[in-house]
């Protein structure tokens, strides 16, 4: 989709750094750091847990806030005006992420959590796990796509172009698509939770990543913001990262220790889902 191996900056061509070859091991020590903190030391989820609006965890709003931000302070959409070059890989982009995606998800996980897995998971529990992957499965995370890009070594500009374009479809596509999937499965549609996750989740870190690029561009330079300030923010992604991971998991632990099973059913669909979704975007961008 984008040009691999080209227009690859010196930067992107030294490779990795320790924190991103390792980036696996990191995750797999915050989750059992998370269910370590959950069990031993309780009163931090606890606390933290009592800070929560329409059943959006604040902490967890402000730590995504500051794992985001400096992807978000990447986009100049501007950019948007770059959407007639190469347009077969923006059609291909949008196409999966809006019209397939969140479709196969909501298939699959429905097949596999409310009939395969019924005699396994109870109805209620199941209903809760089929609602967690419609939002998954209606949300991508167009914030790590300036990772994978960085990864390959792709086009750094094109992916641009894609990440504002989608986060600007994402705006008005997924609370309908999320109402209209959780109103099918006949469940019970959290209007509260839905319209303040797209607040917190997408408005809120795109506008500041916005008003943060317009403002200091005009006061300081483009030289400046791209070479200096990108670089003071950008070790904020993987410290956020750990830290949400952490907390996530401390919240979680103990429904983890206790369904175990659970997790591993959770788990296939949702990797059917992740290797569908790989193949027919690959396959359409190769052909």
């Amino acid at each position: 989709m984008s040009a691999l191996g080209e227009n690859t900056s010196p930067s992107t061509a030294e490779g990795m750094g320790f924190f991103e070859r390792y980036l696996s091991l990191w995750v797999a020590l915050a989750i059992v750091a998370g269910i370590l903190l959950g069990q031993f030391i309780p009163a931090v989820p606890e606390t933290l847990s009592r800070f929560e609006v329409a059943q959006v965890s604040i902490p967890v709003a402000v730590l995504i806030w500051a794992m985001i931000f400096p992807m978000m302070a990447q986009i100049d959409f501007t950019s948007l005006l770059g959407v007639r070059r190469q347009p077969k890989g923006l059609i291909i982009t949008t196409t999966v992420n809006w019209l397939i995606k969140p479709f196969t998800m909501f298939a699959i996980a429905w097949l596999f959590l409310m009939v395969i897995f019924r005699p396994f998971i109870p109805a209620e529990v199941a209903s809760q796990y089929l609602a967690g992957a419609i939002l998954l499965g209606a949300a991508p995370c167009t914030a790590m796509v300036f990772v994978w890009s960085y990864l390959t070594r792709g086009d750094a500009a094109y992916t641009l172009v894609q990440v504002a374009l989608n986060d600007v479809i994402m705006l008005f596509a997924f609370a309908p698509i999320v109402v209209f999937l959780l109103g099918i499965s006949n469940i019970q549609v959290p209007w509260d939770t839905v319209a303040l996750s797209v607040v917190l989740y997408i408005v809120i870190p795109l506008a500041a990543g916005y008003i943060t690029r317009q403002t200091l561009i005009k006061k300081r330079g483009a030289e400046w913001y791209d070479n200096v300030f990108m670089k003071r923010v950008g070790p904020i992604t993987p410290i956020g990262l750990i830290i949400t991971l952490v907390l996530l998991f401390a919240f979680q632990g103990e429904v983890i220790l206790n369904n175990p099973l659970h997790i591993v059913l959770i788990a296939i669909p949702l990797i059917i889902q992740t290797f569908l979704i790989f193949f027919i975007a690959y396959g359409w961008a190769k052909a």
